[in-house]
């Protein structure tokens, strides 16, 4: 008998939607597939995730500070292996978040927490963003002044909480750690270990340090171990202590430089494993990867209580492509209240002589002549190389042009501009080379002048404003309508392009002059500066060469409308060398120093616009007069900006109850609202709050001053700004201490004048005072907190 077709269905239906059920039960029984990120089964099941962990510590430094003085409060994460947490990036979700709940007897310095070294930006796929992580260890640290009133160390306290996650491959367990922390007035021991990551310009270095003395307790041999552990990261190494510096690879160099309730027991260090001979070519290396371990044993002082030691590593670390200059890292362990000076090296085991011996280079046998000539080879042609480097690139291209206009002019013209650029060249080198010597300011040195870098800034900004049209002044070495090929180019102007080009230059370091910089510096002043000028030769060759064959110049191409074009591209490429410059400076120097330039804008703005060749002497004189003096005050405000004020006030973070707290207690209260971006609260603060006169004020008159900060959005700040019916910022308001529920309120941009005249007001007000004051008042109820 047959079986109806709708049966047959029916059955294949129902067994279908069993094996689903089947499958799904399965499923169930089995780990989820996705991730929990955020750890909402573990919480809901009440059970902790045993790997993701955190070690956190407080501590407020130093402990003995005193009034005026600065202490920082640090909390130190040790992430579990495999585990992260998340920076204090506000763009994520579950980034990590501090909370001061209450400040005593400080003033934040900082506005925000800082990390101990940058976080590595990981684009995760569920999120479709990058996200910023740490890994093994992480400190957070944020700046307070001590105030002034401050009489005694326990006055001093700070409560507040951590909010964050610890996170591996599976989940994240959302956690805080509620932290208190306060003065003792007594001097803080180091700890006994620590670790930290060195870093370079915020650039973290590819190894980490471990420093600790073992044990900490008394053992029955009164021994105690220094330990140093150094974990490089694949493809890195560093030096043994007795590597040969003269084979290309600077020793580990570990001094010992105090010591409490110890003495020295062995006479240097044990690494742990043993170095690693290796063969370079010429040289010969003692090299340590992946991890080593420094040991020096010392003997406690019979009836020693406490025990301490303070050094300094400096090490080396290279790669198969590069080496790092050698980077010194201080370290503290124990008690140093009663520590002794010593002097104690890792090579103490080294007859002296053979240190004194590093320091004569006597060039008398054949092979040290080739070693000298292939050192002067590898620096012509590092200078050389230089020429097409990105620092020297705009002015090369000024040069370029500079060399299609002398295409026309004569032989001797052509010989004489070129060698004068030479001459700036290698004049510079010369410099530099007697800064090595005298100064021992190695290549780059100069651009590790905040000074200097401002001025490179501005001069270089100006020259790419003429190459931009925005004027027609020459800029040194090139006349900014030379495009057109009316002005020709000046013996100074030469002279002065080679000063610039090669200023540029320092910052870059080009192939093989690294191991030619560092070889030269150690050696006698005449060897020094003879590979110095060779370089400088190496870079100004081609433009010897020019003087030489001036019939070179004829290939180039002839002058037309590219060369106007080539002018702008090359202004383009003179911006950006400023904001190479700029990147040089401290964060808080970038708004100053783009004032500046804003300042030569306008001054080189009105000399290349108001007035043309053929404008009266007087219309000229007076224009260039007023662009002067314009500039010079818009320089001299970013300048001043730049100042850092020590006349500000002894400011308290706004809090609502703390205010509610002072107003009961008859004191007066000034309130500054402001933020980091409103140019004009950071003038106010600047011409009227931090200032000697002010702060006399506040002090004479026991006035609180308290900082409300709107940098990042507050929803309690914005409902204090709404109460004072004040929507922007600058906002001053003053409680006075016997009228408080009439409060002064000064709006907007004001002068010290006014801001003194109301503090005057406040605190010479009294309950009997019938008369309004002159500035807007708001009543008590609208002022209390909620």
């Amino acid at each position: 008998m047959k079986t109806p077709r709708r049966y047959t269905a029916t059955v294949a239906c129902l067994t279908i939607l069993a094996s689903l059920l089947c499958s799904s039960l399965t499923l169930t029984a089995q780990k989820p597939s996705l991730p929990d990120l955020f750890g909402q089964k573990q919480a809901a099941s009440g059970k902790e995730t045993k790997n993701a962990k955190a070690e956190i510590s407080v501590s407020l430094l130093p402990q003995d500070a005193k009034a005026g003085e600065t202490v920082t409060l640090s909390l130190t994460m040790l992430i579990p292996e495999g585990s992260y947490t998340y920076s204090t990036n506000p763009t994520f979700g579950g980034a990590t978040k501090f909370v001061i709940e209450e400040s005593k007897g400080v003033t934040a310095i900082d506005q925000h927490f800082n990390a101990d070294h940058p976080p590595k930006t990981v684009f995760e796929p569920l999120f479709g963003k990058e996200i910023e992580k740490y890994t093994k260890s992480v400190i957070w640290t944020r700046r307070f002044k001590v105030n002034k009133d401050v009489k005694e160390p326990s006055q001093v306290q700070i409560k507040g909480q951590m909010l964050y996650q610890v996170c591996d491959s599976k989940n994240c367990v959302p956690s805080q750690y509620p932290f208190s922390a306060t003065l003792s007035g007594k001097q803080e021991s180091a700890p006994l270990s620590f670790t930290t990551i060195p870093e370079r310009r915020n650039v973290p270095d590819p190894i980490e340090l471990k420093f600790a003395l073992e044990p900490a307790a008394v053992n029955p041999k009164q021994l105690v171990d220094l330990k140093i552990t150094m974990k490089l990261e694949p493809e890195f190494h560093t030096f043994a202590l007795d590597q040969d510096k003269t084979q290309a690879g600077l020793p580990t160099h570990i001094e010992i430089l105090k010591l409490e309730g110890l003495k020295s027991v062995s006479q240097q260090f044990k690494a742990t494993p043993d170095p690693k001979e290796e063969t370079h070519g010429e040289f010969s290396q003692r090299t340590h990867y992946n991890e080593v371990v420094w040991t020096r044993q010392f003997e406690r002082i019979a009836d020693a209580q406490e025990i301490g030691v303070e050094g300094k590593l400096t090490y080396q670390i290279c790669n198969e492509g590069s080496c790092r200059r050698p980077m010194p890292v201080e370290f503290q362990l124990g008690d140093l209240t009663n520590a002794q000076p010593v002097a104690m090296s890792s090579l103490e085991e080294l007859h002296s002589d053979s240190a004194a011996d590093d320091d004569t280079i006597i060039i008398s046998s054949e092979e040290s002549n080739r070693s000298l000539s292939s050192y002067l080879f590898f620096a012509f042609l590092g200078g050389l190389i230089l020429n097409v480097m990105p620092c020297v690139l705009p002015v090369v291209a000024i040069k370029v042009m500079s060399f299609v206009q002398q295409a026309g002019e004569s032989r001797l013209r052509i010989f004489l501009l070129n060698i004068f650029y030479s001459l700036g060249v290698l004049v510079v080198f010369l410099s530099l080379a007697s800064l090595a010597v005298f100064a021992g300011l190695g290549w780059g040195g100069l651009f590790q002048s905040t000074k200097f870098n401002v001025i490179m800034a501005c001069i270089v900004y100006a020259m790419g404003l003429s190459m931009l049209g925005v004027f027609e002044i020459p800029v040194p070495g090139m006349v900014g309508s030379a495009a057109g090929g009316q002005q020709k180019e000046g013996l100074t102007g030469a002279f002065l392009t080679g000063i610039l080009a090669t200023l540029l230059a320092t910052p870059c370091s080009g192939p093989f002059l690294g191991p030619v910089l560092a070889w030269s510096v150690k050696q006698t002043p005449q060897i020094t500066y003879l590979v110095w000028l060779v370089m400088g030769l190496g870079m100004a060759s081609p433009y010897i060469i020019f003087s030489i064959f001036p019939n070179a110049i004829k290939f180039l191409p002839k002058p037309g409308m590219w060369m106007v074009r080539f002018k702008e591209f090359s202004g383009i490429v003179l911006m950006g060398a400023v904001i190479f410059i700029i990147s040089f400076l401290d964060e808080s120097l970038t708004i100053p120093v783009l004032i500046m330039l804003l300042g030569i804008t306008t001054g080189l703005w009105m000399i290349g616009s108001l007035y043309s060749h053929s404008s009266p002497a007087r219309v000229k004189l007076a224009v260039r007069t007023t662009a002067l003096l314009l500039t010079a005050g818009i320089c001299f405000f970013g300048y001043n900006m730049s100042q850092k004020s020590t006349n500000d006030l002894p400011w308290v973070p706004f809090n609502a109850q703390e205010l509610k707290k002072l107003r009961s207690e008859n004191r007066t209260v000034l309130i500054d609202f402001s933020a980091d971006w409103c140019l004009s609260c950071k003038t106010n603060e600047k011409l009227a709050l931090n200032t000697p006169e002010t702060l006399e004020m506040v002090s004479k008159y026991n006035v609180v001053p308290m900082y409300a900060d709107y940098t990042d959005y507050s929803p309690d700040i914005k409902a204090w700004l709404d109460k004072f019916e004040s929507v922007s910022i600058p906002l001053t308001v003053i409680f006075p201490a016997n009228n408080p529920n009439k409060p002064i309120i000064i709006r907007d941009l004001y002068t010290q004048s006014t801001l003194l005249s109301a503090l005057k007001q406040a605190v010479d007000e009294s309950p009997a005072s019938k008369s309004a004051p002159k500035q807007a008042m708001v009543s008590a109820e609208s002022t209390d907190a909620r």
